[in-house]
């Protein structure tokens, strides 16, 4: 009939009623957060995911091109922490706008850290012996095939407290150690001055050009739990570099380091996170780069994790809570011991005569 307005039948529904005062809650809902993030650039579209899910949670649910602009935003924020170190964080500090706003404002930094930083904090927060009390077998084993201690100069970098270094110097090596933390080299000088030995202590980066060392002087160069701290294979070639310099001709280099098993290719993810984790990842190839042309070879390549549990004395395995999952690569991979991809092995090396 002519006039007569029309009726628009209501919505008695409970669940669609329900729905539609939850859509209107975010006007009087109020909240802040702050998400710290380890600056890795290949993870920065599982951090939007989480970004965005995280703000749909408190009712700003973001559009696809809000989502596109929040990622151009963070890159360029994991790339420059990722630059700086790998134990960078990206902060990202969001808040609700005031209401009757259903908007949401949020804020991202960086925030740098150094190894040196990440050591400070160890000796700070936790509980000495901190990488163990025990040497490892190997280096004990490379040191007895030396033969006669005085005659054999020994060189420990990225020493630590000295878990390798005093006993090295009790053996009666001539023993220089370097160590990059001031925090633990303090400890490593301390513990050298109340047994009186005589172990010259270098505080550097030993890639670095000002840290001067001895040529040619060396019977053997050890590198313990530290090439799980490089970023690259460059600095991985810096090391071939220096240490035949300071290696006497047939001179031993020994260090430990993460590879691949059989048929697995680490990717950009697995690359950067091992960083993260104190477990960079490098290939047999990488390290067969790393050395070309500079006179070293291979003499054997083993399982820390195996070489070590071998040798070690019952009591003293494992020789720390973390170091088998740490040794067997579950820092990297959340698997059961065993199944991921990757293992830290002994590599010795021989310069040539």
């Amino acid at each position: 009939m002519q006039g007569r307005d029309t009726v628009t039948p209501r919505e008695l529904d409970i669940v669609a009623l329900r729905q539609s005062m939850i859509r209107r809650l975010p006007k009087r809902l109020f909240a802040q957060g702050r998400l710290r993030m380890p600056a890795v650039p290949a993870l920065v579209d599982h951090y939007v995911e989480n970004l965005g899910a995280t703000f749909a949670l408190h009712g700003r649910k973001f559009a696809p091109i809000e989502l596109e602009h929040l990622k151009s935003l963070l890159l360029p924020k994991l790339e420059e922490g990722w630059a700086a170190s790998p134990y960078s964080y990206v902060i990202v500090r969001f808040q609700t706008d005031d209401a009757p706003k259903t908007s949401l404002s949020y804020f991202i930094s960086v925030e740098i850290s150094t190894i040196e930083n990440e050591y400070a904090t160890w000796v700070a927060q936790r509980t000495p012996p901190l990488f163990g009390t025990h040497p490892d077998s190997k280096v004990m084993d490379l040191c007895a095939s030396l033969g006669n201690p005085a005659d054999a100069p020994v060189l420990d970098i990225g020493a630590g407290t000295g878990r390798n270094t005093l006993p090295i110097a009790r053996l009666g090596h001539p023993t220089a150690a370097v160590e990059l933390s001031p925090d633990l080299a303090n400890i490593l000088r301390t513990e050298a001055e109340k047994e009186k030995l005589p172990i010259e202590l270098f505080e550097g980066d030993v890639l670095g050009a000002s840290l001067e060392l001895p040529k040619q002087h060396y019977k053997l160069v050890i590198l313990c739990e530290v090439v799980s701290h490089f970023r690259n294979t460059d600095e991985v070639r810096r090391l071939f570099e220096r240490t035949a310099e300071l290696l006497a001709p047939g001179g031993l280099l020994a260090f430990s380091v993460f590879l691949p098993v059989s048929g697995y290719q680490p990717d950009q993810l697995a690359r950067e996170l091992s960083q993260v984790f104190w477990s960079t990842l490098y290939t047999r190839e990488d390290l067969k780069a790393a050395s070309d042309g500079l006179g070293f070879s291979l003499l054997s390549e083993e399982s820390v994790c195996d070489y070590e549990q071998k040798r070690l004395p019952e009591a003293a395995w494992p020789p720390t809570g973390w170091f088998v999952e740490w040794t067997r690569g579950i820092d990297i991979f959340n698997l059961p011991v065993g199944k991921a991809p990757v293992d830290m092995r002994w590599m010795v090396y021989r310069k040539n005569p």
